[in-house]
């Protein structure tokens, strides 16, 4: 009977301790934040904790500031100091400062190269039928002070225009930028149909500015293109938009043109044989036609791409030259 009691009592002490050990180790474990998926992988655990003890003997907070820190270090000792020139301070219109390839500063590169076009009569003509037209140069255009615009191409006075503008005018005027007491006589030197393009020749007293011309074909559909002409003898005016598309192949009034840009860039009678310039300010394209069933623009309009133009133009300087 005795040796039963201390057999009894030494297995409860023994059971007790193991108890007492097993909470103890809970408890420890509880405070590592050693949850029940660590129990099941307790080799995986121990071979942890012998490896990095650190790891589990911090807290769950601390251990992701402590991670975070680590990145961050590690973040800052790889990038260093950047010193790439393409990286620049943006302004809040979304252009580089200190860039050159703003609105102002490419219009201001070509503006003074556009010419406004009046003359003293027009020759009546009936109206095309359809949308799809050149602007009508009519007496009522001419009363405003102007039937269209046209583009410098050479600085001893040589102008690239649309052919329709020209047609049927008598005593073509040409009135510079910026020099509204200075109009100068004007004859047509070339001609090309089949573009709707002309080259008009003046004897300014002085070399003019003449207009970069660059190349249409990088132009893409949704780039920033800025159209500038005289409509409604509003000499000068600067509208802005995007290509819509860059491949139109059109039949305005009897002449087929490929490969067209189509602009939301409002372009109205008179702004024709004016630029279609981008963000460098060069022009790229010609403004020549509107799709318009009241005549004024509604949201659609047409330029002759510049790489067109320039054989016709080089045949023309080469010649007279």
């Amino acid at each position: 009977m005795y040796r039963l009691k201390e057999f009894v009592t030494h297995y409860l002490t023994g059971l007790l301790s193991v108890l007492l050990v097993l909470t103890f180790v809970i408890i420890i474990f509880s405070a590592m934040g050693v949850g029940l998926d660590q129990l099941r992988q307790a080799s995986t655990f121990f071979a942890t904790l012998i490896n990095d003890p650190a790891h589990y003997l911090t807290r769950t907070d601390d251990n992701e500031n402590q991670q975070t820190r680590r990145t961050s270090a590690t973040a800052i000792q790889t990038a260093g100091i950047i010193t790439d020139s393409n990286i620049k301070l943006v302004s809040s219109n979304g252009t580089q400062i200190g860039s050159d390839e703003t609105f102002a500063v490419a219009v201001s590169k070509v503006r003074t190269a556009v010419v406004n076009i009046s003359c003293e009569r027009i020759a009546p003509v009936n109206n095309s039928l359809g949308n799809l037209n050149f602007d009508d140069p009519a007496q009522d255009l001419a009363a405003f002070g102007g039937i269209g615009s046209g583009i410098i191409i050479d600085s001893r006075g040589y102008i690239l225009t649309c052919y329709h503008i020209v047609a049927r005018a008598s005593n073509i005027i040409i009135t510079p930028f910026g020099n509204e007491t200075r109009r100068y006589a004007a004859q047509i030197v070339a001609k090309n149909e089949s573009l709707n393009l002309a080259i008009l020749k003046i004897n300014a007293s002085y070399n003019l500015n003449s207009a970069a011309l660059g190349d249409s074909s990088m132009m893409e559909v949704a780039d920033e293109v800025m159209a500038i002409g005289n409509p409604f003898g509003l000499e000068q005016s600067v509208t802005h938009g995007i290509i819509s598309d860059n491949k139109r192949n059109l039949l305005i009034q009897g002449i087929v043109i490929k490969d067209m840009i189509q602009t939301d860039a409002a372009i109205n009678r008179g702004s024709s044989g004016g630029p279609l310039i981008n963000r460098r300010g060069e022009v790229i394209g010609i403004n020549m036609a509107i799709y318009s069933p009241s005549g004024v623009y509604i949201g659609i309009s047409f330029a002759l791409p510049a790489n067109q133009a320039k054989l016709f133009i080089a045949m023309t300087l080469n010649d007279i030259s």
